[in-house]
């Protein structure tokens, strides 16, 4: 008897969950469906948003490298160079010691044009650049700057381009 009144309540028990509240297919239907349709819209905003990061996260790589060559040159007492080449979307940094490391840019990011001589830009051993110039950097359809001062080499990051 005691099984019998355990199994009428397990029965009473299952019945209630089938009467429970809970989402009907349709109403997940139409949830996923509004979810699409935010996703949707809001993709290439998104899109926007990483093209702008990585063209601010290679600006300022590219303008601590640029210091760092600076920095070098005078440590070392030697000429240090960064060539930019923009066929093959990196730059190599040459050391006072002579050693050279090759940078890529990351596919989203586009090293865009210079207007130093010969895209090289030099540090000789007091510190001052060959050359004041620009870097454009390209990252979807944003342009960024980074300009370095003709005398003292200083180098600074800009939405806008310089005016000479």
């Amino acid at each position: 008897m005691f099984y019998h009144i355990l199994d009428i309540r397990r029965k009473k028990s299952n019945k209630e969950l089938f009467k429970s509240s809970g989402f009907t297919v349709l109403e997940l239907i139409i949830v996923l469906s509004l979810i699409s349709v935010l996703f949707t819209i809001s993709l290439p905003s998104l899109a926007h948003l990483r093209y702008s990061m990585v063209g601010k996260a290679v600006t300022q790589e590219l303008g601590s490298q640029i210091r760092l060559a600076k920095i070098d040159a005078l440590n070392s007492g030697k000429t240090t160079r960064i060539v930019f080449d923009t066929v093959r979307n990196q730059y190599i940094f040459t050391n006072g010691s002579g050693i050279s490391t090759y940078h890529e840019l990351p596919k989203e990011a586009v090293l865009y044009r210079t207007n130093f001589p010969l895209n090289t830009l030099r540090f000789y051993a007091t510190g001052t650049p060959s050359s004041g110039g620009t870097i454009t950097v390209k990252a979807g359809k944003e342009l960024k700057y980074i300009i370095v001062a003709p005398v003292t080499g200083r180098v600074r990051i800009s939405d806008t381009p310089p005016v000479y």
